[in-house]
């Protein structure tokens, strides 16, 4: 349980709140683990897009690494599963054959082809018309959408915290290696975006979106991401990086992903004592998002049954996204940044 939730001693009323266990219990992926102050701002009125406010913004200098930190990244790749949708030349070997400088096979001439192909010295040779077929060299787009809600607060180190600092890692790998790399945040809809580019300058801007990006409002995945495919409608690589505590589900928004043909890789970052609550007794949970209070009797029968739910949570995660063949990572911030980054997260098919 984290420091912010609140613990009170209730005395006489613990039987009736030990009654209401069933009821909270069927909530408690949907609740217990998205506990925090509460806000009671609103978002009404605002525009179709968040817009950061300049008070929230951070004095630190736009990076999030150390130049040998950098050098290890550079060693990783992002590996494309769809290139249908790829674009001009970047260092991605497609499945179809183009022209490019990488030499991939021969095979026989056929009318029509470009005379400019045919191996002329095997003509001399063997007297068979062979046409060169090269390996195409493709760009992706990479999209990075980071939850922003007001959960990703939670945490020792904050949520937002480490979502930041992986999303810069994957897009430094992303623009490091020739590919546009652009997204955007999201909480009750998507933030400004960050616009497709690519090169150094990208990645100062980048570092810079991420850096003044702050929490703000409840998780609504599934219309972030459908404001996400109309926004960006040329199918990517998506990479999603939120502790997925949402009200409404996540697998309306992971359907229409795949159903749009995008790639995607979700990094599930949670905090350690949302897996284990740690107070026991007479306790009041405040949902940091929505602001509802819940209060009732933790003992250990009640963590033991909280566990189950939220193990069957995250089996129920890896199921779906498995039979979607999205690529899923789970993490605690208590996981070394590094260790994630250089080492977990090369065991998903999508990052060599």
């Amino acid at each position: 349980m984290s420091p912010e939730s609140r613990v009170a001693r209730f005395g006489s009323r613990a039987g009736q709140i030990v009654a209401s266990l069933p009821r909270v219990l069927r909530h408690a992926v949907a609740r217990i683990p998205r506990f925090g102050p509460i806000d009671n701002s609103s978002d009404r009125g605002r525009p179709r897009f968040l817009v950061p406010e300049n008070r929230n913004r951070d004095t630190q200098p736009e990076t999030f690494f150390d130049a040998e930190f950098l050098r290890q990244l550079e060693r990783s790749h992002l590996i494309a599963k769809r290139l249908s949708w790829a674009g001009v030349k970047g260092e991605h070997a497609a499945s179809r054959k183009g022209v490019s400088l990488e030499f991939a096979d021969y095979r026989r001439y056929q009318r029509g082809d470009d005379l400019r192909y045919v191996d002329w010295n095997v003509y001399r040779r063997l007297d068979r018309l062979l046409v060169k077929v090269f390996t195409a060299e493709e760009e992706m787009n990479i999209y990075l959408l980071v939850d922003a809600s007001r959960s990703m607060a939670v945490g020792d180190p904050a949520k937002l915290a480490y979502a930041k600092k992986v999303a810069a890692a994957v897009g430094y790998i992303g623009l490091k290696n020739l590919d546009r790399v652009g997204g955007a945040a999201f909480s009750t809809r998507l933030h400004v975006p960050l616009t497709l580019g690519r090169g150094r300058k990208q990645i100062l801007r980048l570092f810079s979106y991420l850096n003044h990006l702050p929490c703000g409002g409840e998780t609504e995945l599934r219309g972030a991401i459908h404001s996400f495919t109309n926004l960006f409608p040329h199918p990517g690589f998506v990479v999603i990086v939120s502790d997925l505590f949402d009200p409404g589900g996540w697998r309306a928004a992971f359907e229409e992903l795949n159903a749009k043909r995008y790639q995607v890789l979700v990094i599930h970052v949670v905090d350690q004592q949302e897996l284990e609550p740690a107070s026991w007794g007479d306790v009041a949970l405040v949902d940091v998002e929505a602001g509802r209070e819940r209060k009732f009797f933790l003992d250990d029968d009640l963590r033991r049954r909280y566990r189950i739910e939220i193990e069957n949570y995250f089996k129920e995660i890896e199921s779906a996204c498995a039979s979607r063949k999205i690529d899923y990572l789970r993490a605690t911030t208590q996981l070394p940044f590094d260790e994630f980054v250089l080492q977990m997260l090369r065991q998903v098919s999508s990052v060599k």
